[in-house]
């Protein structure tokens, strides 16, 4: 893995190169240990398509970065991602894409110390929302509320033919209880 020295929103940061996902190393790995003696462990990732890696280029904020995150042990964090069924959102959202994990995305990693690796993410993410109106391109990988939809998606493959049928009713009265209550704001308006 190659990088390069770099200081960013004057944070000192080393910036590995772009991997293909499906080689994130394995938890315990010697060659996670490697590279944690080697860099550290804390630090942001980025994961993109290979094919925007080119535009992406230098860039730590650029429309197409697909998502980026944080970790105080970011390749025991993002070995989720690598993971066939792992929680972690950017994953979900490279299966739900049918994305390849050997081809189609890649990931780099910005170690830093830490007491820096958060501050380095809200500055990625505040330049982000700043140009492009989001924090990262793949919102629906979002832990938070962008990826809800995202989730409940993944989260329903779990569930019984039985449990599918018991869920319709109560996702029914829900979304009867949200039309009128916004029935009723937009009739506040007038």
């Amino acid at each position: 893995m190659t990088h390069r020295p770099s200081t960013h929103f004057d944070i000192h940061t080393t910036i590995t190169g772009w991997m293909p996902i499906s080689k994130i190393p394995s938890s315990g790995s010697s060659e996670q240990d490697r590279l944690n003696d080697l860099y550290g462990r804390s630090g942001v990732y980025q994961v993109a398509l290979s094919e925007d890696i080119s535009d992406i280029g230098d860039s730590i904020v650029h429309p197409k970065i697909g998502y980026t995150g944080k970790s105080k042990d970011i390749l025991t964090r993002t070995y989720d991602i690598r993971q066939p069924a792992g929680s972690h959102g950017a994953g979900r959202y490279i299966r739900q894409n049918g994305y390849n994990k050997e081809t189609d995305v890649k990931i780099r990693y910005l170690y830093t110390s830490s007491e820096d690796y958060t501050n380095l993410e809200r500055e990625i993410h505040d330049q982000s929302f700043l140009k492009y109106g989001y924090r990262f391109a793949w919102t629906d990988a979002s832990a938070g509320n962008d990826g809800t939809y995202s989730q409940l998606l993944e989260l329903s493959k779990k569930l019984t033919v039985e449990e599918i049928f018991d869920i319709i009713p109560v996702l029914k009265q829900l979304a009867i209880q949200k039309n009128a209550e916004n029935f009723l704001e937009r009739l506040n308006e007038l």
